[in-house]
């Protein structure tokens, strides 16, 4: 028997409940409360600003209670991004960002290998609902509690039918998605948010095939949130938050629209960054 929206809702708040009480998050649980019971009260100006974000839980800065088109890029170009497992999204600014910039990215030999052997294929904007799927899956059996709530996923739909959010693909040989991973277009910075993989190897692919058609299109960075071992491993630096919203400001600011498929795995296995001397 379906389960009713009234179920849905309560067993996304028992699982969002459960996600904030494990270590080290606990701690942060009451000041988050807190808050979102102030914001509720005192309705705070829709837009986020620096001086709002509070250090428990670090770099939220309250409700997004505005998820308009202009509202919501304005808040990615002042270093923000909307998130919320449960109830409303809120607005954070955490005080580091994992950031790729685009000129430092290494590609090891051996990958490069990879991807020149791989039975895959990359795309851009052909499956967006599809990539939103792959990243809001549970993985594996452990609690699993997706950020892309139905309203996320609303959002990001809507952005990306008008042009300012876009999704990497990789398709095997039997043309199944495989993996891939969605972001936001943010002036010269692309806003990564979540990604995923049901092949060896397929979100790594998106990954590195997105740093090369960011760098063609004229992108000096890709936000990442929280680094990964992986995202080290190909030259991710972790920035202080003021840095980054420096990075934001700088000139340039692609324009909106679908983005199509410029470079193959193969091509990729063979870019080198344009100030960047040769990977060994």
């Amino acid at each position: 028997m379906p389960r009713s929206a009234g179920d849905y809702a309560l067993s996304r708040l028992v699982l969002a409940t459960a996600y904030w009480l494990r270590p080290p998050r606990t701690r942060w649980f009451p000041h988050l409360v807190i808050r979102i019971v102030r914001d509720r009260l005192s309705r705070p100006h829709p837009m986020p600003s620096l001086d709002r974000i509070q250090p428990k839980p670090p770099g939220l800065a309250g409700l997004a209670t505005d998820l308009g088109t202009d509202a919501v890029l304005a808040g990615f170009r002042g270093g923000f991004y909307p998130q919320g497992h449960w109830g409303a999204m809120k607005w954070w600014s955490p005080p580091i960002r994992a950031v790729m910039l685009l000129e430092n990215v290494h590609i090891a030999k051996r990958f490069r290998r990879t991807l020149r052997g791989a039975d895959m294929r990359v795309a851009f904007d052909t499956d967006f609902s599809g990539v939103l799927d792959g990243c809001a899956a549970p993985r594996g059996k452990r609690l699993h509690v997706t950020w892309i709530t139905p309203c996320a996923r609303a959002l990001y739909k809507r952005l990306f039918a008008e042009g300012h959010a876009h999704s990497v693909e990789i398709y095997d040989a039997e043309n199944h998605l495989v993996g891939g991973l969605f972001g936001v277009a943010a002036g010269p910075v692309f806003s990564a948010l979540s990604m995923f993989h049901t092949a060896d190897n397929a979100s790594k692919f998106a990954i590195v095939s997105l740093y090369h058609h960011l760098e063609a299109r004229g992108f000096v960075a890709v936000d990442h949130q929280v680094m990964s071992g992986w995202v080290a491993a190909l030259g991710g630096t972790e920035m202080p938050r003021q840095d980054y919203v420096v990075l934001l400001g700088r000139t340039g600011t692609p324009d909106a629209g679908r983005w199509s498929t410029e470079f193959t795995l193969g091509q990729t296995a063979d870019w080198q960054p344009a100030n960047r001397p040769a990977d060994s």
